[in-house]
């Protein structure tokens, strides 16, 4: 519409109409101004109709297109809306998903049925080929008002049941528990019962905070390292011939474990028996007398109490204790320095060592690495040591070198880290750690764990645990052969072997412990099987394989303290004669 300016003329049908105020409008008399401002006001209210539908209709297609599509994908996502019970994810600590929740059916009977048992249990045991037409028979017939025929139908058995048109077969929504890994965290990450609550592993121990969580909980557990481990220890299990297999990665700053690998194992989406017939978890729900790798704890027992010195020699003649003769493996026939007690696995040394100390101080060393008590992490699988009856003489020194005092794979290397890392223990934990623990204590110097990282770079170096010994890594470790009892009686050429050790030794980051039951020799170990023909190289691999992964660099050598060098020239000795 045109309105002239203040001095313009206006010409309506040829004649000149002269210009007034009226109203904020430039017009000559009322009447045309009326007209003219009634003409605008309707055209007005027409253009905000327009507007006013046309923002309906755009909201309407926003809501159908867009909102709705992102409220399904927050449902699916969030199926609390859908789902009675609903568990939060578990993820490994870089967010990679170990165990979800899946939508589901199952499958109700409501109401009577109008054919007869028979014909519907033989129909549906077609559809569900694993179970058999006499189970189905048995619930129908027990039927009363509701029964639940079947859980966690795919949908195309749903769709089967379907095809059968009867009226009283109805389906609930559920929620069932899927472990992507599959069989890779067994052991740890455990498993649900029908209802869908954790019955096992971190499924149990966090039972309530995944029913009540609004976001993923993650574990200590790096996928990627678990499965380098899971398959070089498969590998070994088979190799070796071994009953049983096990390892475990932890960071020995934090307590954090990083690989949990109990063979042999189940696959967590297809458990088909009892939980009570399912492999065992053998590194935290068992304990064993782990032999040698406990001279460990007693050269840093001996140490730290001040009852020996690292260049203090050890007559190594085998003697009695009461009824007890105690022997050597592999008799050096000379005097021992306290690291050549450890590079050579003496027992005799590593008795006198403990002999020195005394049971009551030995005990009280123990309580304090945490060695006499149930671990207190998060898994509810776990072990109490199995202590002696009576704790004199006899017992303090068969348990200086392996004997005599029995505890799980978690316990050890727990205390191992704490002698590594400058003395610190950390209790393990399963839970990715984003601020350092609240509960740890010192249990050693920095002195005495910088005397065991040198004393165990050494027995690497040029002891029993060479084969683990991966050059630039600075390993560092003790293997360990035990014999395993029977019918009361220790059994010739049945044992346990172990390696557990760290790395790099200038400043320890991981600490990596392997334990097989009765393993065998292999093909070429010329009828070897102790732990250095086993244990020892499986952690030679696993090390070589993740330290890399997790930005390990390799490192140079360690300067050697005189009482190593000592060593090192005896060895130098040996094998010139």
């Amino acid at each position: 519409m045109f309105f002239p300016k203040k001095k313009e003329k206006i010409y309506i049908i040829g004649q000149e109409i002269p210009l007034r105020q009226n109203d904020g409008y430039r017009f000559l008399d009322k009447k045309t101004a009326s007209a003219l401002k009634t003409g605008r006001k309707r055209m007005m209210l027409l253009a905000y109709f327009f507007l006013f539908a046309f923002i309906i209709v755009g909201a309407r297609l926003f809501q159908q297109t867009i909102l709705n599509h992102a409220q399904s994908a927050y449902e699916v996502q969030n199926k609390q809306a859908f789902f009675p019970i609903a568990r939060a994810d578990i993820l490994d600590r870089n967010g990679r998903l170990l165990a979800t929740g899946v939508p589901v059916s199952n499958l109700q009977l409501e109401g009577p049925i109008s054919v007869p048992p028979e014909t519907l249990a033989n129909q549906l045991a077609q559809i569900f080929p694993n179970t058999s037409a006499n189970y189905f028979l048995g619930k129908i017939k027990r039927h009363k008002s509701i029964t639940t025929l079947r859980r966690n139908l795919t949908p195309a058995e749903k769709m089967a049941v379907n095809r059968l048109g009867y009226p009283q077969l109805n389906f609930t929504d559920a929620e069932r528990r899927f472990y992507p890994q599959g069989h890779l965290f067994a052991h740890l990450i455990g498993y649900t019962n029908v209802d869908n609550e954790g019955i096992a592993g971190m499924e149990l121990a966090l039972n309530k905070t995944l029913l009540n969580a609004s976001a993923p909980i993650y574990l200590s557990v790096d996928l990627r390292v678990q499965a380098k481990v899971y398959q070089i220890l498969a590998e070994g299990m088979k190799d070796f011939k071994a009953e049983s297999a096990g390892a475990i990665v932890m960071d020995v700053k934090t307590g954090e474990i990083l690989a949990f690998v109990s063979l042999p194992d189940f696959d967590l989406n297809n458990i088909q028996v009892a939980p009570s017939q399912l492999p065992p978890n053998i590194l935290s729900a068992s304990t064993y007398e782990l032999g040698s790798v406990m001279k460990i704890i007693n050269a840093s027992m001996g140490l730290e109490l001040g009852a020996v010195k690292p260049n203090d020699f050890f007559d190594t003649t085998p003697f009695k204790i009461g009824r007890r003769m105690v022997n050597e493996y592999h008799p050096e026939g000379r005097p021992l320095n306290v690291p050549e007690v450890l590079i050579y696995s003496s027992n005799v040394g590593s008795a006198k060592i403990a002999l020195k100390v005394g049971a009551d101080a030995q005990k009280k060393y123990m309580e304090r690495l945490n060695l006499l008590s149930p671990l207190k992490c998060e898994l509810p699988e776990k072990a109490s040591p199995q202590k002696p009856f009576q704790w004199g003489e006899i017992e303090t020194a068969t348990i200086g070198y392996g004997y005599g005092l029995a505890l799980s794979p978690l316990h050890m290397i727990s205390a191992f880290s704490a002698l590594m890392n400058g003395g610190i223990y950390h209790q393990p934990t399963f839970l990715k750690q984003n601020q350092k623990q609240d509960v740890e204590w010192r249990v050693v110097s920095e002195k005495t764990s910088r005397q065991m990282r040198h004393m165990m770079r050494a027995v690497a170096d040029i002891g029993s645990g060479k084969k683990a010994n991966i050059n630039g890594y600075l390993v560092g470790g003790k293997t360990g052969t035990a014999q395993i009892i029977e019918n009361g009686k220790y059994a010739k050429g049945k044992t346990r072997t172990s390696f557990i050790g760290a790395f790099p030794m200038d400043d320890p980051q991981l600490a990596v412990y392997v334990f097989y039951i009765h393993p065998r020799a292999k093909e070429g170990d010329w009828g070897f099987y102790d732990a250095g023909w086993n244990a020892c190289p499986t952690a030679g691999k696993i090390i070589k394989q993740i330290a890399p992964l997790l930005g390990i660099e390799k490192k140079e050598e360690l300067a050697k303290p005189d009482y190593i060098e000592v060593a090192y020239e005896q060895q130098k000795l040996k094998k010139k004669k």
